[in-house]
């Protein structure tokens, strides 16, 4: 048999060793029913551990989030001026909503 307290910890301390880009990756294939069973097999530390990477799984967070992008894509300074700050900030943000890379915005 396993330790569930020691698991968690290797899985904490693994966690933590991901850069942002596997964090992402990682973020993109988590579900909330994976989430689910992780914490059933587990334990729930497993659970806080996970909840992180299920912020983005919220659809109404993740279209109020989308929809903030567009609006900012409306303003003058991203399709007039193509200020490389806005361009920057929109495409930072899609990438962040859309990990898999499915929808670009410039």
């Amino acid at each position: 048999m396993f330790n569930n307290n020691h698991s968690v910890q290797v899985i904490a301390n693994g966690l933590q060793s991901l850069t942002q880009t596997e964090l992402s990756e990682l973020d993109a294939i988590i579900t909330p029913r994976a989430a689910v069973l992780l914490a059933k097999a587990f334990g729930p530390e497993i659970g806080e551990l996970l909840g992180p990477l299920l912020t983005n799984d919220d659809p109404k967070a993740k279209a109020e989030a989308e929809q903030q992008l567009r609006q900012m894509m409306r303003d003058p300074r991203y399709w007039r001026d193509r200020d490389p700050q806005v361009l920057n900030a929109v495409s930072e943000g899609f990438k962040q909503l859309y990990p898999e890379g499915a929808t670009s915005a410039v």
